[in-house]
């Protein structure tokens, strides 16, 4: 931002914030102007970061907008997000541990309709500061993401742990503004998100192996 403030040429900032910085949801969906509480640090400093934004935005003349992704997956997002490593212990055999996992939902978003989603908030005409969910907008539990590795895996073993209470309560973001304002409309299913993660990850596992 600070080297952003001084470049001319720049039409746009397109920050990356997270889903995290609402902490529990109180609405399902939950919306862009739904109370901002997040419960630990990763949320706090996605929080942070929107302010600091919102600040050069409007002291610098900066065209900003804020973008808010969910529980990203898929092929090239190497970052051992949720999926990433529940896939990767059940094609390697190792127990996973699973928090609450019939009662914990996240809104799961392929990668590639998160970059779709940031594409158009970067190429279309938005307000200042105008923020968006992009995600896929529906909420789904740990266990059926763990049914969806099952079948594609085979037999895998899992231990069931207690809720951690520092984790918010998530699940369904509201992506009606994205659709309405970007034209967003995000085309990857859990079932077809999965598999086609499971087939990249066993082509990186041969091609390294």
């Amino acid at each position: 931002l600070e080297i952003l403030r001084d470049c001319s040429f720049v039409q746009k900032y397109v920050h990356i914030s997270s889903s995290m910085v609402y902490g529990d949801f109180y609405k399902f969906p939950n919306p862009e102007n739904a109370p901002k509480n997040p419960k630990e640090i990763y949320g706090s400093m996605k929080l942070s970061s929107e302010y600091i934004v919102r600040g050069y935005s409007k002291m610098h003349n900066i065209n900003s907008v804020i973008i808010r992704p969910s529980a990203v997956y898929g092929p090239t997002d190497n970052n051992f997000r949720v999926i990433q490593k529940l896939l990767s212990m059940a094609m390697t055999g190792k127990q996973i541990v699973a928090n609450n996992p019939n009662n914990n939902f996240l809104d799961f978003t392929n990668v590639k309709d998160t970059a779709l989603g940031i594409t158009l908030a970067t190429i279309k005409k938005t307000k200042n500061l105008e923020t968006f969910n992009i995600t896929y907008g529906k909420s789904n539990s740990l266990i059926k993401v763990l049914d969806i590795i099952k079948k594609l895996v085979g037999k895998i073993d899992v231990k069931i742990n207690k809720d951690n209470s520092f984790y918010p309560k998530r699940g369904s973001l509201d992506i009606r503004k994205a659709k309405k304002i970007l034209g967003y409309n995000p085309s990857y299913n859990l079932e077809k998100g999965i598999k086609e993660y499971y087939d990249y990850l066993k082509f990186i596992e041969n091609y390294e192996g």
